[in-house]
């Protein structure tokens, strides 16, 4: 029998699905924008076990696109009101709350599971843009650990997703400059044709933020959650996975699905 909170997912996905599901342990590395609203989002779904990492606090300037960001919560650890939110939708969650985030330091036992969760299936990666560090450690222990990791990044009204399976070079070496800043035109390929020059021009050169909104917000979360069930119902080799990216832009009518051309090919083959 199905619980009554989770039965008009039924029709979308079975009720094999929706066990093995509940089953699935799955990393939020990052529960701002994109982040936040994809486990809000997991939680709806039925997932099993769910792991929120993230080391801030909400301030105002969250307001505009983060879900667990309100008056009532500036301040607040993300990942204590996320956390919440989602126990409020599915109390039997198996939760576990990383306040550090992700570090060099305890990606392993993030990894492992811990507190009572098996270890992780799948990774969600969106650790902003100034935590390179996070992400090239996070990417790496997964693809030792041979765990599928995905990235959404939202800009303006749409996102990109970009999945890593365990054999793809490391993130390192497709999207780490010199200086140690991700590479954001290469990793996001399109740009709406609404957003300011000077803005990008700036975000690119490490002296702004990207521009986004709500909408870019829940678009990466519902690319990213939908490549997930992909992995769930059908294996993670069906989900669109690297070269291969998805773009999607819902102001410019714009979607994309097609295979990146680095730059430069990586100096040299990742460890096994």
């Amino acid at each position: 029998m199905v619980e009554p909170r989770f039965e008009r997912n039924l029709g979308v996905i079975g009720p094999e699905v929706m066990e093995r599901l509940a089953r699935t342990h799955v990393l939020v590395a990052g529960v701002g924008g994109a982040g936040g609203q994809c486990a809000v989002d997991l939680a709806r779904l039925g997932l099993g076990c769910l792991t929120l990492a993230d080391f801030d606090t909400y301030e105002r300037h969250n307001m505009n696109r983060q879900a667990g960001c309100f008056e009532s919560t500036l301040g607040q650890s993300k990942v204590e009101v996320v956390g919440r939110m989602c126990l409020d939708i599915h109390p039997e969650l198996r939760l576990r709350r990383v306040g550090a985030g992700i570090t060099e330091a305890n990606v392993e036992d993030v990894l492992s599971g811990g507190e009572g969760l098996p270890p992780v299936d799948y990774v969600v990666e969106v650790i902003d843009i100034a935590g390179a560090g996070a992400k090239q450690a996070l990417h790496r222990a997964c693809r030792e650990r041979g765990v599928p990791a995905m990235t959404g990044l939202m800009l303006g009204f749409g996102a990109a997703l970009h999945v890593f399976q365990p054999d793809a070079p490391l993130y390192e070496q497709l999207y780490i400059l010199p200086d140690g800043r991700v590479d954001l035109p290469a990793i996001i390929p399109h740009l709406g044709s609404y957003l300011s020059q000077d803005a990008m021009d700036a975000c690119f050169e490490g002296r702004g933020h990207a521009p986004t909104c709500v909408v870019g917000a829940t678009t990466a979360a519902g690319m990213m959650v939908s490549e997930l069930m992909r992995g769930v119902m059908l294996g993670a080799r069906a989900m669109v996975s690297w070269p291969e990216y998805l773009y999607v832009d819902l102001f410019d009518h714009h979607y994309v699905r097609a295979a990146v051309r680095p730059t430069k090919l990586p100096a040299r083959q990742p460890m096994s």
